[in-house]
């Protein structure tokens, strides 16, 4: 029988060009142990376990969470074909959530240039179709909305399965708080889902027709949802009890206030 030599774990660290203390750690984890140990500790790797550590540093470039790679090394680390095909189904979970990610990217990218080149506080009639949202209700006279906007991006992260590529916190006013001059007034905030999400909704916007301005944030709030009703009026248009407000450029990505823009919505009543 021919003894295949066996390399230190400095010399096997070499070989593979990753840090010694990789090694270490991956030891210490149970994720990749040597083929040998001394009683001194010093470890021992063969040759034969240069691509069992590349398969686990695929899988760890994956799934990031240690323990969830360390499960299924024990549970699959005797059968390469069940391995592979664990990987596979990682890629293409990861393919879902980049195809997801660069479809939101596009849409994003899309509402900032439409709402960049708008004309501010000009209203006029768009066909939507049906949204799906998250939602979180506001009681009637809160004196913040700081603890619902927290609980409502916990409940986006929590409906995730994956972390979104940005989060977007709409708000409803009742309409009659509107045209009682109180646009602080708020009953609900809202995140839209991406079509084909499979995110299960707490509540979809009916599709139809809208009556939409965009409106700079220098402006009082209420005046853009007076030219939506105005537009309205002067149209014949009878608007539905709830108006939305829309984050598009938001105050995170410019200081200035004339640059920051809200996507101002209200359905009509058919």
């Amino acid at each position: 029988m021919i003894q295949r030599p066996q390399l230190s774990a400095g010399q096997f660290a070499q070989l593979l060009n990753i840090d010694r203390h990789l090694l270490d750690c991956y030891d210490e984890l149970g994720l990749f142990e040597p083929v040998n140990r001394d009683k001194n500790g010093r470890r021992s790797y063969d040759l034969a376990q240069v691509n069992q550590w590349l398969s686990l540093q695929a899988m760890v470039g994956l799934e990031p969470d240690l323990n969830t790679t360390k499960a299924a090394v024990q549970n699959y680390g005797e059968d390469h074909i069940k391995m592979l095909k664990y990987q596979q189904k990682l890629i293409e979970e990861q393919l879902t959530q980049l195809s997801t990610a660069s479809q939101q990217l596009a849409k994003e990218i899309t509402s900032q240039e439409t709402a960049r080149q708008a004309m501010p506080d000009v209203a006029t009639v768009v066909n939507r179709p049906p949204v799906n949202i998250l939602t979180t209700q506001i009681p009637d006279n809160v004196e913040s909305l700081t603890p619902f906007l927290e609980k409502h991006v916990s409940h986006v992260m929590d409906a995730n399965a994956t972390s979104p590529v940005h989060i977007t916190v709409g708000r409803v006013h009742p309409k009659h708080a509107i045209e009682t001059g109180n646009p602080d007034q708020v009953s609900q905030l809202y995140t839209t889902l991406m079509t084909g999400s499979e995110v299960t909704p707490d509540a979809t916007q009916a599709g139809g027709r809208y009556v939409i301005a965009y409106h700079h944030g220098d402006k009082p709030l209420l005046e853009g949802f007076q030219q939506i009703q105005n537009y309205a009026q002067n149209h014949q248009l009878s608007l539905e009890t709830d108006f939305y407000e829309e984050p598009v450029v938001a105050s995170w990505q410019v200081d200035d206030a004339s640059q920051q823009v809200v996507r101002l919505l209200a359905a009509v009543k058919e």
